[in-house]
């Protein structure tokens, strides 16, 4: 059941974004990935107490996390 909600979610997604796009207001979504991006910046330095650095991948972040903290 989990795998189908999920299906669900990206196909709705999916949606979102061909109407922005056919839409023509293609930077809405460049906004919302910046901010995505930004916030994940925040949240994942925040979490390792300043020492994150933005050339990690998210596995080495969760692992600085787990096994370093």
């Amino acid at each position: 059941m989990r795998k189908k909600k999920n299906k669900d979610n990206i196909e709705g997604i999916r949606d979102i974004v061909n109407e922005t796009i056919n839409n023509g207001h293609e930077e809405f979504i460049v906004d919302i990935i910046y901010k995505l991006q930004e916030e994940y910046y925040e949240i994942a330095t925040l979490s390792t107490m300043g020492e994150y650095q933005k050339t990690w991948t998210h596995k080495q972040t969760l692992d600085y996390i787990t096994k370093e903290i």
